[in-house]
């Protein structure tokens, strides 16, 4: 069997360190406590991340990565239930207790960016990019820029509220009932918004 490659490998590191990092914290987190915690030489995790600062940042971003999809979809093109369902599906993931966890590492990578000398700025580009994509959307359901970009910062905002109330109480039906009254709100504005401007629904 072939040997894998230094990035096969580096995924295989951070599949373990993720692993290693569900009952931790990012701002704990060190070569020589990650090495014993996953019975590894520092050196290797210096060969393959750098710096702290490097893995931290791998970290973060293979995190982020489950936002590959929304990043990679064009919400224009799709209709109110394929909108719905897409929302929905987004939430499932979070739902799962690894993936509670792995929010809570997103979280607290966040808190850490807004002090930092050299923030990733990750954070707040996501953000942007769930209001921005919200935001498109609305405008083509005829909702006007003005009123969807209000609208969308609302629902990105809940949304984001929500994934903490998960993180922080782990009550996920009491979250996914809020997130599915959420979504009932955010549709039934839509309808409102429409109605008052003329537009069919």
């Amino acid at each position: 069997m072939a040997r894998p490659t230094r990035h096969e490998r580096k995924a295989e590191l951070l599949a373990a360190i993720l692993d290693y990092l569900m009952d931790k914290t990012l701002a704990e987190l060190t070569f020589r406590s990650l090495a014993d915690g996953l019975g590894m030489s520092a050196y290797v995790l210096v060969y393959h991340f750098g710096s702290r600062d490097q893995l931290i940042n791998d970290i973060v971003v293979s995190i982020e990565s489950r936002l590959d999809r929304m990043r990679n979809t064009d919400v224009r093109d799709i209709d109110r239930a394929a909108w719905r369902d897409f929302l929905l599906d987004s939430w499932q993931w979070t739902m799962a207790q690894r993936n509670r966890h792995l929010t809570r590492l997103e979280f607290e990578a966040t808190a850490q960016d807004i002090v930092a000398a050299e923030p990733r700025g990750t954070s707040q580009e996501h953000f942007r990019m769930l209001h921005h994509k919200t935001r498109d959307w609305l405008m083509v359901q005829g909702i006007p820029e003005e009123f969807a970009d209000t609208d969308a910062r609302l629902f990105t905002s809940t949304f984001y509220g929500l994934q903490f109330d998960f993180v922080v109480m782990n009550e996920p039906e009491a979250a996914t009932k809020a997130f599915e009254l959420m979504l009932t709100v955010f549709f039934n504005n839509l309808e409102a918004r429409l109605a008052a401007s003329g537009q069919d629904g």
